[in-house]
């Protein structure tokens, strides 16, 4: 009966072997299963943080664009002057362009920063400037870095002016971000 013995240690080995497998396989099963959950809940909280990411980016992006943008019309008493602040948020650049229309006499256009511009409204000197025009129609562009400005529009003359002027500003990040949307959703 030695072929009986051979075959039984056979089958129990091999009961053995197929009972290994189905416990290794058992416990693959429940461990993919497991990570299948948490891969769909891990997909659910991306896609909720992907919204929420979008919204606050879309409130940066708008703040962001009122922080130089201003527009009107004014009447300039003489020796007054107008200023319109400018901010360049860290790690940007702003692309500023003032436009200013006078109608009965010219002015002067400067931008100053923060420093700059206390030292012109204490002295009404300055030793520096970003920028400075003078005259009935100006239309320049700067280019400025991180910081606090001030685009300052003075009447010099002894008599009133009428200006209207416009100051847009472009951030480099904002720039950036628009080609960066559009290279994603491709």
């Amino acid at each position: 009966m030695p072929s009986t013995k051979a075959y039984l240690a056979g089958l129990v080995a091999l009961s053995i072997v197929a009972t290994v497998f189905a416990a290794l396989w058992s416990d693959a099963y429940i461990k993919y299963k497991y990570y299948e959950v948490m891969y769909k809940h891990y997909e659910v909280m991306y896609k909720h943080y992907e919204d929420e990411c979008k919204k606050l980016l879309n409130r940066y992006v708008k703040i962001l664009a009122s922080l130089g943008i201003d527009s009107g019309s004014y009447t300039l008493l003489p020796e007054y002057y107008l200023a319109t602040p400018i901010i360049i948020p860290i790690d940007d650049t702003g692309f500023v362009n003032v436009t200013v229309i006078s109608k009965q006499s010219s002015v002067k256009v400067y931008i100053f920063d923060m420093r700059q511009f206390g030292e012109w409204c204490a002295r009404k000197s300055f030793s520096s400037y970003y920028l400075y025009e003078e005259g009935a129609y100006i239309d320049r562009k700067v280019t400025l870095n991180t910081g606090v400005y001030f685009v300052v529009i003075f009447n010099p003359n002894t008599t009133p002016t009428s200006i209207s002027y416009s100051v847009k500003t472009m951030y480099k990040s904002l720039y950036d971000w628009a080609v960066l949307g559009k290279t994603q959703s491709r």
